[in-house]
């Protein structure tokens, strides 16, 4: 195809190559150029027939060159191997059973794989090599001469035909145009899979909130049945049996938050995957553990590598390069073709004739030379490439940021887990002895119930963050971003 460029080297992914950011329009022509061109066509129309299609209205070392973010190919996303599961005899779902169903049955991936019919009903009318359907012509009268009338007839058959190669740079175009679509499909399967991801740590999560609320729950039930005894012995006032069932409520209050919370992400997986059924199963797995992100140079490697937009925006500029050679190619006069056979019969005695002739109807490209076309190609082309630039320049900034964001996340993770998390159990051990011992009264033990139940919450929310952030960075990776091999049982 004339778009490939097979010399082509890569570079660096996130450095242009030089020489390849700018563009010139050479479509436009002044209007005293005009008026020359129009004397120069009058005067040698054999000539003129030809030259305006023919050349190209800009040099090849002016357009943009794919492949300079990454290759420019379909990517072949990371997806688990496997069948999906029956929707009917499921009774539990692995993050791995998730992404297989999503990737078969979301129906965000549905819609994008239907509109690729669109782009292959472009390459079947692009296999059809003649432009039009031939003509036939029919037709029959009489000639009269002095009174005489001769019977005449005649039949043509004609046929437009094109002779710049334009058949087959329009199946090139049409078949680019069917990639970038498949491009894009992609960009939705991946899409779904890091929602599928985050959903999928985000009910763990919710669920480690959920039993933790409940141990406060059970903490505070144990609080206020030491507080009612004592009220009924005569040994405190009925007002620490109120704030007892206050810090009662409270917690049992953050039992229904998590609840929701996970009936809510359950229903939200439900609808991204496309479950048929009513419920989804029971969702079953670990969460990975909490790692430092990789080096950023090996990240924006792997981005380079794998993201499918990038991927996408590389085959926009072959798609777009190879409907700028097809517009070239569409200035060429396309002339058209026949043959016709006609009966003449004299008024007279002479006899009859039968006349054979080939017709040869070549236009000349004098006012029209699909400049519209060609201009609007290339244009399509310079914000196809702007696009990629962008794409390119947004992804690159969010990965730092996600880097960044993952490793403080980290950070916030071990605060918790070094300080507050394993001495959780026992202070709660600890303040309900120093409460039935009289060393504590009942506020000093809602006040501290409350502070644990803030820090516990946050460390949950802490991982919540850091368990998101890295499917956001997976996600701007296009692939895993620590091999199976290489995580620690």
């Amino acid at each position: 195809m004339d778009h490939e460029q097979p010399g082509a080297q890569r570079r660096c992914p996130w450095q242009r190559l030089p020489g390849t950011g700018g563009y010139h329009s050479a479509l436009r022509t002044p209007f005293a150029a005009r008026t020359r061109n129009v004397a120069l066509g009058l005067a040698l129309v054999a000539g003129s027939s030809l030259t305006p299609g023919c050349a190209s209205t800009h040099a090849s070392s002016t357009l943009p060159e794919p492949g300079i973010y990454a290759p420019p190919e379909v990517a072949q996303l990371y997806i688990p191997s496997g069948t999906p599961v029956d929707p009917s005899g499921a009774s539990e779902l692995s993050l791995d059973q998730l992404l297989v169903f999503a990737d078969a049955n979301s129906p965000a991936i549905q819609t994008a794989r239907a509109r690729v019919g669109l782009a292959e009903a472009g390459v079947v009318g692009a296999e059809i090599v003649f432009p039009a359907n031939p003509q036939l012509r029919f037709g029959a009268g009489g000639r009269t001469i002095e009174g005489a009338t001769g019977f005449e007839f005649e039949v043509a058959v004609q046929q437009r035909i094109e002779i710049a190669g334009e058949p087959g740079l329009r199946l090139d175009a049409a078949e680019d145009q069917q990639r970038l679509s498949e491009a894009a499909v992609n960009e939705v399967r991946w899409s779904v899979h890091v929602e599928v991801h985050r959903l999928f740590v985000d009910i763990l999560l919710v669920r480690e909130r959920l039993e933790q609320a409940e141990r406060f729950v059970a903490f505070a039930q144990s609080m206020r049945d030491i507080a009612a005894r004592q009220v009924e012995a005569g040994e405190s006032s009925p007002l620490i049996l109120l704030v007892a069932d206050a810090d009662l409520a409270q917690t049992r209050e953050a039992v229904i938050e998590a609840r929701q919370a996970g009936e809510s992400l359950e229903a939200r997986l439900a609808a991204v995957i496309g479950w048929p059924e009513a419920t989804l199963p029971d969702v079953q797995g670990s969460l990975p553990e909490v790692r430092q992100a990789p080096d950023v140079n090996s990240l924006l490697a792997l981005m380079a590598e794998h993201h499918p937009s990038l991927r996408t925006r590389e085959l926009a500029v072959v798609a777009g390069r190879s409907r700028l050679a097809l517009e070239d190619r569409e200035a060429w006069p396309e002339p058209t073709v026949g043959l016709s056979y006609g009966r003449e019969a004299a008024p007279g005695p002479e006899a009859e004739a039968d006349v054979w002739l080939f017709n040869l109807t070549f236009p000349i490209p004098l006012w029209r030379t699909n400049q519209d076309g060609r201009a609007r190609a290339e244009a399509e082309l310079v914000v196809a490439d702007r696009e990629r630039e962008a794409t390119a320049t947004r992804l690159r900034g969010d990965l730092l940021q996600a880097a960044i964001a993952l490793n403080a996340a980290v950070d916030r993770v071990a605060l918790y887990e070094t300080g507050v998390v394993p001495q959780l159990e026992e202070n709660l051990v600890l303040l309900q002895r120093a409460y039935e011992l009289g060393e504590v009264d009942v506020h000093q033990v809602s006040q501290t119930r409350e502070r644990l139940l803030t820090a516990t919450g946050q460390y949950i929310d802490a991982r919540i963050t850091y368990h998101e952030t890295a499917a956001t960075l997976e996600g701007l990776v296009g692939t895993e971003l620590w091999p199976a091999q290489e995580v620690s049982p």
